[in-house]
Order: structure tokens, then C-alpha cells, then sequence
């Protein structure tokens, strides 16, 4: 809006964590007069010179976070590699000291042991569910975040959750990481579905 005279930074990082979002926010600088400032100088990103100096500082930002995120990344793996990283446990099992042990609360112990034993008898996790609907047994989770962390909360058995307990290494003794990881994912509009999906509809492949 033109309101704007000088944005002031004590490091280029912090005002953008990608080359794509600084150099944006150069470009609009450079259109609307808006200085940018930080510890070394004064730059105006309409000039050539300063343009390619806070273009410079965009890019070693850049670089340098990757690198931080890197060996962050490297360390979390290595602790891992020891067994030293400690990482959210599923309900029933709780850190003590550098041991992993059976959660001393007798109630979420018998819990769990009964989702395993119905399992054994039943064969399915609906057959599971089922029967703890049937004798009206509630389930615990533990919660974390918000004012309810570390909280014990009962609540109705799901089958996704027997699923998730079944399949869980932890409850054998193995100490697991890795096993999920997140790829990147286009979002797509709930009433635009992707382009291979309006292809096949139309096509009928």
C-alpha cells in the first residue's frame, strides 16, 4: 500500500526462510521505495548493486539453515542409532530414567493387556472393539500439548486405535524409529480433484 518506508532485520533469515519468499519481498520493496536495513547498512533493493547484495544474503541464509536443519537432522539420527532418542511412547509405556517400563498405573496395564488377549481370542481388531463395547470398558491415551498434557484420558475404544496398538513395535521390546515418514503432497481443492482422477473419470481408464 505504500505505507511502508524500511524494513528493518537483524538477519535475512528471519525475514524469510526460502530464496523464493526473500526475493519476493525484494521485488515488492523495489516497487513500492522500501528500504531494508540490518546491522551492515542501508539498502535500497530498486539499485542494482543493493539488489544483488541482499539477493547474496538471501541465498547464504538459505544455505545456512539448510545446513543447520542438516546436522540437526544428522544428530537426531545418531541418537537414535544408540538408543538415546526419546520419542512419544504409546499409552502403557513410560520412560524411567533412560529404561522404558510398563506404565505403574494397574488400570491402563490391565487395559492394554486386554485389547492383547481379546485380540488372541477374537482374531480381528472389529472383534476387539466389539467386545469392549459390550462390556463397556474404556480405553486410556495420553495427552500432550495444551492443558491437558500428560493427562490420562478414558475413552471409548476405535479400531484404528487396536490396530495401532497391534502394530506397534514398542509393546515387543524393539525400540523403533523411523517408521513413518511425511512426503510432500500437493493440496488440492475439495471440489477439484487431482488431474489424473478427472482424466480416468472422463476416459474410463
Amino acid at each position: 500500500m505504500g505505507h511502508v518506508g524500511a524494513i528493518f532485520s537483524l538477519e535475512a533469515s528471519r525475514l524469510a526462510r526460502s530464496n523464493q519468499d526473500w526475493h519476493r519481498l525484494l521485488e515488492l520493496c523495489a516497487i513500492t521505495g522500501t528500504l531494508v536495513i540490518d546491522e551492515d547498512g542501508i539498502y535500497n533493493p530498486a539499485e542494482f548493486n543493493d539488489g544483488l547484495v541482499l539477493g547474496m544474503k538471501g541465498t547464504f541464509a538459505q544455505a545456512e539453515l539448510h545446513i543447520i536443519r542438516a546436522r540437526l537432522h544428522g544428530g537426531k539420527l545418531n541418537k537414535a542409532s544408540r538408543g538415546d532418542l526419546r520419542f512419544v511412547l504409546p499409552v502403557g509405556l513410560v520412560f524411567d530414567n533412560d529404561k522404558i517400563v510398563l506404565d505403574p498405573d494397574r488400570e491402563v496395564q490391565g487395559a492394554v493387556r486386554t485389547v492383547f488377549d481379546l485380540f488372541e481370542r477374537e482374531g480381528t481388531a472389529y472383534g476387539v472393539v466389539r467386545r469392549f463395547q459390550e462390556l463397556g470398558l474404556l480405553f486410556p491415551r495420553r495427552a500432550y500439548g495444551g492443558a491437558w498434557n500428560g493427562k490420562l484420558l478414558w475413552g471409548r475404544l476405535t479400531h484404528s486405535r487396536v490396530l495401532g496398538l497391534l502394530a506397534n513395535p514398542s509393546y515387543a521390546g524393539a525400540y523403533v524409529f523411523g517408521r513413518y515418514h511425511l512426503p510432500n503432497r500437493l493440496a488440492h481443492p475439495a471440489r477439484s480433484p487431482p488431474a489424473c482422477v478427472r482424466f480416468r473419470k472422463t476416459h474410463g481408464g
